[in-house]
This record gives C-alpha cells, sequence and structure tokens, in this order.
C-alpha cells in the first residue's frame, strides 16, 4: 500500500484553496512506516481522554480523502484523461475496485 499525502492550505474563511496550486508532498510506503504510526498518538479535539494513533486513523479511515490517480500503463492523473462527470465517474469506479478488493479480504 503506498500512501500518498497532501497538503491542502485553507483560505483564512476556513474554505479549500483552490487557488494554490498543490503538489504531493511525500510518498510513504505504508508497510515501512506502520510501526512509526502505531506509535505516534493523535489528538482527538472532540475526547481528549481517547488515546488514537495514526494507525488507527488511517485504518478507520478519520480523514478526509480524494481519489486523483489509479497505476496505469502512462502513469497518468484521473484528470489528465477524463473531465468534468467523466472524472468523477472514473473516481468512482476507482474507489469501488478498492473497496471489492478490501472485501475480498475478509472471509465471512
Amino acid at each position: 500500500i503506498s500512501l500518498g499525502i497532501n497538503v491542502v492550505p485553507k483560505k483564512a474563511d476556513g474554505t479549500d484553496n483552490e487557488d494554490v496550486g498543490c503538489t504531493n508532498w511525500i510518498w510513504i510506503y505504508f508497510p515501512e512506516w506502520r510501526q512509526f504510526f502505531a506509535n505516534n498518538e493523535v489528538f482527538n479535539v472532540d475526547n481528549d481522554a481517547e488515546r488514537r494513533t495514526y494507525e488507527d486513523v488511517f485504518w478507520k479511515r478519520q480523514f478526509n480523502s480524494q481519489i486523483t490517480r489509479e497505476s496505469n500503463v502512462y502513469d497518468r492523473k484521473i484528470s489528465d484523461y477524463a473531465k468534468g462527470i467523466d472524472a468523477l465517474l472514473e473516481s468512482e469506479r476507482v474507489k469501488n475496485d478498492i473497496f471489492k478488493l478490501e472485501h475480498d479480504w475478509w472471509q465471512f
């Protein structure tokens, strides 16, 4: 699992700053960093008694995310080959593929 972290600055009014060009800040190979994530805590502003680690945040998906790319032959972002509603549908397809893959990991 590769994890891409992208910092998106906020405007003074609290909205996403779309005027600022954002690039991927860092790519991390998750298995190599898992020990670090499991041993470092994240502060929960809603419950200061909770002991939560970065690993908990990752596995419980307690973060915002946006699918921008999938591994492909041409190494292109979705926005490079699909626009508008087509880009949205493509990102939904990728999200559904990830869901199916994760669901298949579990046996009932």
